[in-house]
């Protein structure tokens, strides 16, 4: 059984009606099972029903009162103390970690000891965890994974984060999310530096950012014509309804400054063009 339908399931057993609004969960349990019978656009389960259900759950290690949304919200550890699979979790396992380097030479600075870290190497760790022992002053914010696992090689002038900036990777769509590096700077409530891309939703990245400082960019002149020689018209037609409105009513004065030179352009340039450029 999967989660979704021991959570369907749970629900019938807890419940004092016989029929429940069709679904293809419950068309399928009856399939599959032959407990219960369809009635018009509904699906009915009598207290033997109820009963043979009851033994179903507790043959899969579940206890037949256990509430519908008890997964939610847990370990995969925690989760085992409810049933056999620690699959059902809620979220991802790796949803509350955070992935953090340095710039070049300089030590992490996380707890009582520094780490010098190689290059293309970086440390994932609980957010929540570590971010009391965090002794870094700024935080630099990486977009996107290549930029962020090959800082060592992106030509640009970071100072403007400071001497030995945090260096945050945002996160993506999988495991390791967007939201996880946002609550994280919450904790931090440290002034940050955002490296992304030159596009509009890089920019509105940027201007969500709690505590942004700046935006890492080259020199307007240089921009400007690395936007003529390599950007992209596509993706920046493709962004422009969504992120315009909320740009255009940004104050921030680092999104005052790139957003009528990407306007003016009408392109928008990636972050990975700078590993590796002369």
């Amino acid at each position: 059984m999967d989660k979704r339908l021991v959570k369907v399931l749970l629900r019938v057993v807890q419940m004092t009606e016989e029929c429940f609004p069709g679904s293809k969960t419950l068309r399928g349990f009856l399939d599959d099972y032959h407990i219960g019978w369809a009635k018009g656009a509904s699906y009915c389960f009598d207290a033997t029903a109820k009963a043979r259900i009851r033994a179903l759950l507790q043959a899969q290690g579940i206890a037949p009162e256990t509430p519908p949304d008890a997964w939610d919200g847990l370990t995969r550890a925690e989760s085992l103390a409810l049933g056999r699979d620690e699959k059902w979790a809620g979220g991802p396992a790796r949803r509350d970690r955070v992935a953090v380097k340095t710039l070049p030479g300089q030590p992490l600075l996380i707890g009582h000891e520094s780490i010098l870290l190689p290059p293309r190497c970086h440390l994932e760790a609980d957010a929540e965890e570590i971010a009391g022992g965090v002794q870094h002053d700024t935080v630099l914010l990486v977009e996107n994974w290549e930029c962020f696992d090959r800082i060592d090689a992106v030509r640009l002038d970071f100072s403007a984060a400071g001497p030995n900036p945090l260096v945050l990777w945002r996160g993506g769509s999988g495991e390791a999310r967007a939201d996880a590096s946002q609550n994280f700077l919450k904790l931090l409530n440290r002034p940050v530096w955002a490296f992304v891309d030159y596009d509009p939703a890089g920019l509105v990245i940027a201007a969500t950012l709690p505590g942004l400082g700046g935006i890492i960019a080259p020199e307007t002149s240089v921009l400007a014509e690395l936007l003529e020689k390599h950007g992209l018209e596509d993706r920046y037609r493709a962004q422009l309804p969504a992120a315009a409105p909320s740009l255009d009513r940004s104050g921030h004065p680092a999104i005052a400054d790139l957003w009528p030179l990407l306007r003016q352009a009408g392109r928008a340039l990636p972050q990975e063009i700078f590993i590796g450029l002369d």
